[in-house]
């Protein structure tokens, strides 16, 4: 009976150990903190891809929501949603063209810091879900579903920069 007890004793252990093991391995699937750096890679980008793409206004502004990272193969996946709008002086707050959208930024680190190596927006219209399916895990879809109804809850962080431009450039 002892015998019995011990290889009990020792398979109980062995799938504990196996358990955490694997619970351990899944949990570190490459998630990444973003840093400030990071971010400001983030809005460089976003700022650069939309800066030919409505139009012209006297000053652009961005925005953004990051839903988290992950690292693979070397290369950094960071995804967000952006509002992306333009202004002009003569109009104050009042929005002229702007863009919302989720997307996705690739980062290679390399000595100097980061290098953008992708952009992707997801497609419009009926490819909607599936360009978002194929750019975001899982886990982030039902989120940015619900921040396409909503803009992210990003105007009013806009809104603030808006502002504080037309107040410097009033005096």
């Amino acid at each position: 009976m002892k015998f019995l007890f011990n290889r009990y004793l020792i398979l109980s252990v062995f799938l504990t150990f196996s358990i955490l093991f694997i619970g351990c391995s899944n949990s570190s699937s490459g998630e990444v903190t973003i840093t400030k750096e990071m971010d400001q890679i983030v809005s460089d980008t976003i700022m650069e891809q939309n800066k030919d793409a409505l139009s012209p206004t006297e000053k652009q502004f961005e925005a953004h929501k990051i839903y988290g990272a992950d690292e693979k193969d070397g290369l950094i996946s960071i995804y967000l949603y952006a509002l992306y709008e333009g202004y002009n002086k003569s109009t104050g707050t009042e929005v002229q063209s702007g863009h919302s959208y989720p997307a996705r930024i690739r980062l290679a680190k390399d000595e100097n810091g980061y290098v953008v190596k992708e952009y992707k927006e997801t497609e419009e219209g009926e490819e909607f879900i599936d360009s978002l399916e194929d750019l975001f895990p899982s886990k982030y879809s039902k989120q940015v579903l619900k921040d396409t109804e909503d803009g992210a809850d990003l105007g009013e962080q806009l809104q603030k920069k808006v502002e504080n431009w037309l107040s410097k450039t009033s005096k």
